[in-house]
């Protein structure tokens, strides 16, 4: 009888552990965006440099974590960049005839906004075509390396009804002694 008696103590013990076990597998894992010394964020500079052969096109980028939350457009230079370093871009094309600006920014005048939720406006708006490009916000870069700027530069390739197709061309490195370095995109 003691023998069953310590088997069944055995066993409870058993699944007494693993219950725990399963709930602390199941418990969400805390992470925290922290900063690892001797490194620093690097924002990418985006530059779109074919943009003014599209001028019947507005281009929008959103957020690839947020969506159409963090919404903006981007200007008549093609250049974009900013934001939170873990997110990434997803560029937009609508035609200019089509695009509601007031719609768009929620407001009259959407050039004071650098980021608007035009989610109601955009995300099921057929006449928006996306790229199949997400392009990161940010790079870890060793503290140690001078470097001040990473331009990135795209070229639109063609806009269809159905998609907008981008790639990217060059990369270009710019650091604080005045050295500039062009490498093919990544």
């Amino acid at each position: 009888m003691t023998r069953l008696c310590m088997c069944h103590r055995a066993d409870s013990l058993t699944m007494r552990a693993a219950a725990i076990l399963v709930i602390l597998l199941l418990l969400p894992c805390a992470s925290a965006d922290v900063k690892v010394e001797g490194w620093r964020e690097q924002s990418y500079d985006y530059v779109i440099s074919n943009i003014n052969d599209f001028p019947d096109y507005v281009f929008l980028t959103s957020s690839a974590i947020w969506g159409w939350e963090y919404a903006s457009v981007i200007n008549s230079t093609g250049h974009f960049g900013g934001g939170y370093k873990l997110d990434s871009f997803i560029v937009h094309a609508v035609k200019a005839s089509d695009f509601d600006w007031q719609e768009f920014s929620g407001q009259e005048n959407a050039s004071d906004q650098q980021a608007v939720n035009c989610t109601d406006y955009c995300q099921n708006n057929a006449l928006i075509v996306s790229s199949n490009l997400t392009l990161p916000k940010a790079a870890s870069v060793q503290e140690i390396i001078p470097l001040q700027k990473i331009e990135i530069y795209l070229k639109v390739n063609n806009i269809t009804s159905q998609a907008l197709n981008i790639s990217k061309t060059r990369m270009v490195y710019y650091y604080s002694n005045g050295t500039v370095q062009e490498m093919a995109p990544e």
